[in-house]
């Protein structure tokens, strides 16, 4: 769930608002769109101080708290932290925003601006993998089946998996069925020969807002082999309200399952057992989990959300987000993968969409630096996930998820020549 800042924040809040009591980051930065559009200067900058407490990595908070400073009579210390969203690799362009007007010629501004600019130069160490055949297949998720030798996709608009041939030719696999919706995370449970997936759609039947309605989800376990649907799950009885997204599949073959809806994190012992919800971290703190990977051992879990990555201790269930410095964004990060001790991460926010090498502290509780492997549009545009392959990184790089409809109407049609979804590959080393 990208953003571009505390207006663009403020438009997903009230969908967000339905199922938390609490204020959390979308909370305030409705409360600080609200307090600007009043007037109300000293309301306005109290809740995006809160929103860069909690998003401290995020490239809209900061950008919001650059705002604020103008609001407030700070332009030093807006120029700072415009120079820090540079350093962040963000793309915007503050000449935009004719709030920043006044900075256009105050010392240090232009250099955070061709910062800031110099950022949309592409950098494209990788490849192109294969297209895929069909312009409207609009993937989330790929996975590989290491025993065929075959990628799988799963599509948002089919509301299927297809096998991938390597020229991008789709086949389905496996194809709609009652109760299947929006294909998001895949996962290949080789050892075991099981194919599990995670499907969502908006829940027509709540009643007509303004903003998207609640989700409805499933979680489907097929045999490897043949495509099969064998068994489904639903949490919490079924009930709107959940978005089961991405997972992680562990030694044992259990699963931790992400919930972005009510960001939390849910798990699967085994298919004979049913859905547990795992840890419910505080929702001031946390939003919109997403990507899921854990360490080796399998003690530790990285979860990605809206305010950054966050390490959480299986034993304890203690969830903490990891520090970054401030040069470092790893907020709403969607797609995301251990690697030799490092973290790969699939960012899509509007203006820093991106793969980003994250190294990881030797403790694994922070991270230290981040190596951009790839940006720049169009090649790159509303990237989501994707799979390692030995020591390759294959990733979807313009999903077009931006066409889906999310009360759950007809995919947008394309504008122009049209365009086929791009898998590229990065040789990680």
């Amino acid at each position: 769930m990208a953003s571009l800042g505390v207006t663009a924040l403020a438009a997903a809040a009230t969908a967000s608002a339905w199922q938390q009591p609490v204020c959390d980051v979308y909370c305030h930065a409705r409360l600080a769109n609200q307090a600007e559009a009043a007037g109300d200067v000293a309301q306005y900058r109290v809740h995006v101080r809160a929103v860069a407490d909690v998003a401290p990595s995020h490239p809209g908070s900061v950008f919001a708290l650059a705002r604020a400073f103008m609001r407030t009579g700070a332009p030093d210390s807006a120029v700072a932290s415009l120079a820090r969203l540079g350093r962040m690799g963000d793309t915007r362009d503050p000449n935009a925003d004719s709030l920043f007007a006044p900075l256009w010629t105050r010392r240090g501004y232009g250099d955070a601006r061709n910062s800031l600019l110099a950022n949309r130069l592409p950098i494209l160490d990788g490849r192109l993998a294969f297209d895929l055949d069909d312009p409207d297949f609009v993937p989330e998720a790929i996975a590989y089946d290491s025993t065929r030798r075959r990628f799988l996709a799963g599509s948002l608009s089919r509301r299927l998996i297809a096998a991938v041939e390597p020229n991008g030719k789709t086949s389905a696999f496996v194809p709609t069925s009652p109760g299947m919706l929006r294909v998001v995370g895949i996962h290949v449970d080789a050892p075991r020969g099981r194919l599990w997936f995670a499907t969502w759609g908006p829940d027509t039947t709540a009643r007509a807002a303004s903003t998207e309605p609640p989700s409805i989800t499933r979680l489907f376990l097929a045999e490897m082999a043949t495509g099969r649907i064998v068994k489904s799950w639903t949490p919490d009885g079924g009930r709107p309200g959940h978005l089961l997204n991405d997972f992680v599949v562990m030694g044992d073959g259990s699963l931790f399952i992400t919930d972005t809806e009510r960001g939390s994190i849910h798990r699967l012992r085994s298919p004979a057992d049913t859905i547990e919800l795992f840890v419910q971290p505080d929702l001031a703190r946390f939003s919109t989990a997403n990507g899921i990977t854990s360490s080796p051992d399998g003690q530790r879990l990285y979860v990605a959300f809206l305010e950054g990555i966050a390490r959480i201790d299986v034993a304890t269930r203690a969830v903490n987000l990891l520090p970054t410095p401030d040069t470092v964004s790893a907020a709403s990060i969607d797609g995301l993968y251990w690697y030799r001790g490092d973290l790969i991460g699939v960012q899509g926010i509007p203006t820093l969409e991106r793969v980003v090498r994250y190294a990881l502290s030797a403790d694994g509780d922070r991270i230290v630096s981040g190596a951009v492997l790839e940006r720049g549009q169009p090649v790159i545009r509303q990237p989501t996930t994707g799979v390692i392959v030995g020591s390759r990184f294959y990733y979807i790089a313009n999903s077009q998820y931006g066409r889906l409809d999310d009360r759950g109407g007809p995919l947008a049609p394309q504008t122009g020549a049209p365009a086929r979804t791009s898998v590229r590959v990065i040789d990680l080393r």
